[in-house]
């Protein structure tokens, strides 16, 4: 004999809740929040980002004087310049000398040498150039390579052989070399474009010539995943329902290669405040009084390791150890932030 059912038998079982299914990107950003490192180095990158391109005008606003101003008296008796919190005379002539009357500012980071200008504000304006001299010139070879790159994987033929052909011979020149004889010969001439004074002169000149010479990296890297990609069956699909080859290489190949475009990206931005360091060395940097932390390294190397019992008369060790260390923060930052992004895109190493 059939039991008989009750009321809670008969209502139907609940249906299960819609789990909302995850994207790419997303899944990429929880994987680059388990690396520690990764999200301490962004962290710390952005606020060297922020304090170079806001702060130093804050920092200016507050302090009553801009990086640029001369203090004659922001040094000692041997013109050795003053050290960290000192307050120098708010003066910017050598005569009538200060007295006791005389109004002081302060100096967060001492003076930068003899013509006494501010360390602190130096080394937020001179951060401002080096990555803006960094960030042009990746931009610059990132257009060039990614467009040269899709041109040569997608299309084959003539057009891969040109590519590769340049590619080769771009890689066989010293990079520091060509740099130097172009920017001597060449950029010289259009320091002057500023875009209405929004760059100093000099920084769209060198981040042009130095992403002229880079290019090379990522027109590989994205030839090598276009020849990967071209054949697959989304692409396959997308020819078939008459896509253009402009729709197919803009919906659908370039976002597919945009992680490890920006993996490469942030490696170079690392590699270009190195190499702008050491232009600066070669003295073929930004002029002044416009300050980089190259040039912030070039006028003070060599006082850190400096043992004699005669201190240096223009310089100490501080000035060069400062600047030293914003260039090892940032390169570092970028480095483990650029290590992060790499294995949240690809976090079996099937890519490597």
């Amino acid at each position: 004999m059939r039991a008989p059912t009750t009321a809670a038998q008969e209502l139907p079982a609940p249906a299960p809740e819609a789990v909302p299914a995850r994207g790419y990107w997303r899944d990429v950003w929880r994987r680059f929040l388990d690396d520690r490192a990764a999200v301490a180095a962004l962290a710390l990158l952005v606020f060297i980002v922020f304090s170079c391109f806001a702060g130093e005008s804050i920092a200016s606003h507050f302090l009553g004087h801009g990086s640029d101003e001369l203090f004659p008296f922001a040094t000692s008796d041997n013109l050795t310049p003053r050290g960290p919190f000192a307050w120098v005379p708010d003066v910017h002539s050598a005569y009538p000398p200060p007295n006791a009357h005389t109004p002081t500012t302060l100096f967060l980071l001492g003076a930068d040498g003899p013509t006494g200008r501010d360390e602190f504000l130096r080394l937020l304006s001179g951060g401002q150039i080096s990555l803006e001299i960094a960030l042009g010139a990746t931009l610059v070879a990132a257009l060039i390579g990614i467009t040269l790159g899709v041109l040569s994987g997608y299309f084959g033929g003539w057009a891969d052989a040109a590519v590769s052909a340049a590619t080769e011979f771009a890689m066989a020149f010293p990079l520091l070399l060509l740099v130097i004889a172009i920017g001597q010969t060449i950029a010289d001439r259009f320091d002057f474009v500023t875009l209405h004074g929004l760059f100093e002169p000099g920084v769209l000149s060198l981040s042009v010539v130095i992403g002229l010479f880079m290019w090379f990296h990522p027109a590989k890297i994205v030839r090598s995943l276009i020849l990967t990609l071209r054949e697959s069956e989304f692409v396959e699909a997308a020819r078939m329902t008459g896509a253009s080859n402009r729709r197919i290489v803009v919906r659908h190949l370039l976002p597919h290669i945009a992680g490890p475009v920006l993996v490469w990206s942030t490696m170079v931005v690392a590699s270009v405040i190195v190499l702008e360091a050491a232009l600066s060395f070669l003295n073929f940097g930004v002029k002044l009084p416009a300050a980089s932390w190259g040039t912030l390294l070039s006028a003070n190397w060599g006082t850190l390791l400096s043992f004699s019992n005669q201190p240096p008369i223009q310089t100490t060790a501080w000035t060069m150890a400062l600047p030293a260390v914003c260039v090892f923060l940032t390169v570092l930052s970028l480095t483990l932030v650029g290590d992060g992004l790499r294995y949240a895109l690809d976090p079996r190493g099937e890519g490597s």
